[in-house]
Order: structure tokens, then sequence, then C-alpha cells
């Protein structure tokens, strides 16, 4: 999408798209399930994703690489265990605080949910059961 709206704030260009009434179809070409969907975003997270050199930038709508950010080390209590890029602090790690354990607890929860909803032919009830730590 093109930007329709920008403004500067703190130096830093905020820039989006605006128009919501040109939406109207979009992802109408879409012919997965809401539950598709769903199994899809768990199974990349569980599966997919590169946690050891990617980095998730909400601003470009894409992955791009830690060592092009220069996350590849900690720094202080900065961790880079999952990098998403600050879309308005853009040298900022929103993930930086996730420690080992807490990374650990994410991940296996992606491959419970993923693994759920792709074998149990009755998932909600499984999805729903609180976290018990293994």
């Amino acid at each position: 999408m093109e930007k329709t709206y920008n403004v500067t704030v703190d130096n830093i260009e905020c820039a989006y798209f605006d128009q919501i009434e040109k939406l109207h179809n979009f992802g109408s070409s879409n012919k997965e399930t809401v539950a598709q969907l769903v199994w899809g975003f768990f199974n990349y997270w569980a599966y997919g994703h590169d946690y050891a050199n990617s980095v998730i930038s909400v601003r470009t709508g894409s992955i791009i690489s830690k060592q092009e950010k220069d996350w590849t080390r900690r720094i202080g209590n900065d961790r880079h265990l999952i990098c998403i890029e600050d879309p308005f602090e853009t040298s900022h790690d929103l993930g930086r605080v996730v420690d080992k354990f807490s990374i650990r607890v994410l991940r296996e929860e992606f491959e419970r949910a993923a693994d759920i909803m792709q074998f149990d032919p009755n998932p909600c009830v499984k999805l729903f059961e609180p976290y018990v730590h293994s």
C-alpha cells in the first residue's frame, strides 16, 4: 500500500495508509479458512521462523537480517532472541527483553498450538488449556 498520510514525530518520519475505505475487498482472493490462517501463524512461529538470523519488520512488512540491524550480540540487558523492529524507533528491538526462559515458553506454546490445530480433530478444548511448564 502506498503512503497516504505522513507526519514527522521527534525527527522520525511516520507514514502509513489511512484510506481504509479502499480496503473494502482487501483479502477477497484469500481462500483459506480462519482456522488455516491461525494454524499458519502458529506453524510459522513454531517451525518456520529463523530466530537466530531474522528480524520482523512491521515497518516494511518483511523479514530483515540481524546482521543488517547489528543485533547479533547481547548488549547489557538487551537480548536479541526474538527480534521485532520498532516501526517508529528503528534501532529499538521490541523483543530485546525476552529472556531464554520466556523464548522457550513462547516457542513451546507455538509448537503446541500448531500441533494441536494440525492433528487434533477438536482442537478448541486443548488450545485453551492453561500453560503447564514442562
